[in-house]
Parts: structure tokens; sequence; C-alpha cells
């Protein structure tokens, strides 16, 4: 069994919507903070833009999901 661990960070965008980055492999233990300091990073030195070509605005919401996958016999 292999499993694949993501954490998506969620961003608010200047054009009124929400664009979001994957973070494949984190390390075993990330916090909500140390998600928060990496997003902050993001917005404040503006690199990179929202999916709709404008800039990220400020940090909404971080979500870490593990994906099991079983080869069947």
């Amino acid at each position: 069994m292999a499993d694949k661990v993501v954490v998506y960070l969620k961003f608010a965008t200047a054009g009124g919507k929400t664009s979001s980055v994957t973070i494949n492999n984190p390390r075993e233990n990330v916090t909500l903070a140390d998600a928060k300091a990496a997003a902050d990073v993001l917005v404040a030195q503006q690199v990179i833009e929202g999916s709709d070509s404008t800039a990220l605005t400020g940090f909404k919401e971080a979500t870490k999901v593990t994906t099991s996958t079983v080869e069947l016999a």
C-alpha cells in the first residue's frame, strides 16, 4: 500500500475568487502555523498569482489530504 500526502493552501484573490496551491510530500509534522507562515510569504512576496491572473490577497485555509492506494491482486 502506498500513501500520498499533500497539503492544499487556499488563498483569496484580488478578483474576489479563491485559488489554491498544492504542496506534495510535506513533512509529517507540518502544522497550521507552518502552512500559514509559508502562505504569508507567498502573498507578501507576490510569488504566484491566482488562477484568474490576479494577486493573492490573503491566506484562507490549509488542509492535509492523505490518499491510500492499494493494488488489487
